[in-house]
């Protein structure tokens, strides 16, 4: 199984930036967009796992739960992992101490499990599209496209399992772990 570890996001959040995505479509040549339904925020991308695997994923995931609790994040940008003249477009949150807390404990308790810590830290954004090709380049599209600042509720992490059907990649919750509340 492909998985991931990843904030869900909630459907007038999706719809929001279903919108936005249209907007940098516009100003665009071409590129593989997100569908809707996909929209998400790694916290860890783990690859390739077996069924036995899951009481481990399951049981670093309890721990990171029981030690945060829900908060919101901040919807505040869009942007671009350039490579060449295409790239990654991304929706941007702003910086929290809540999510560093939750990706540290996530990261520990994922190593005492026996799993590799995420190389290249946390970088948290929402895929909208991939081999993105702006008409004008990638400064333009930031320029013209502004993300109003929505508050993104954070109230569980979940074990995401990533499913070709086709050419669609269909992804879904294989466990779901709320955050303590007080």
């Amino acid at each position: 199984m492909r998985t991931f570890i990843a904030i869900e996001l909630e459907e007038d959040v999706k719809d929001y930036l279903a919108d936005v995505q249209v907007e940098t479509q516009k100003l665009c040549r071409r590129g593989n967009f997100t569908p809707k339904e996909n929209f998400h925020l790694t916290l860890h991308f783990l690859g390739e796992v077996t069924q036995e695997d899951l009481e481990y994923l399951q049981e670093a995931m309890f721990e990171t739960s029981r030690r945060n609790r829900p908060f919101t994040l901040t919807l505040e940008k869009i942007g671009f992992f350039p490579r060449g003249n295409k790239g990654v477009l991304w929706a941007g949150v702003g910086k929290s101490p809540q999510l560093q807390r939750v990706f540290s404990t996530l990261e520990k308790a994922l190593e005492q499990q026996g799993f590799a810590r995420e190389r290249k830290g946390l970088s948290p954004h929402i895929t909208l599209g991939r081999e993105v090709e702006p008409q004008r380049g990638f400064a333009d599209v930031q320029n013209r496209v502004k993300v109003a600042p929505m508050g993104i509720a954070v109230r569980r992490i979940s074990l995401m399992e990533s499913v070709r059907k086709g050419p669609k990649l269909i992804y879904r919750p294989l466990f779901r772990q709320d955050l303590m509340e007080k």
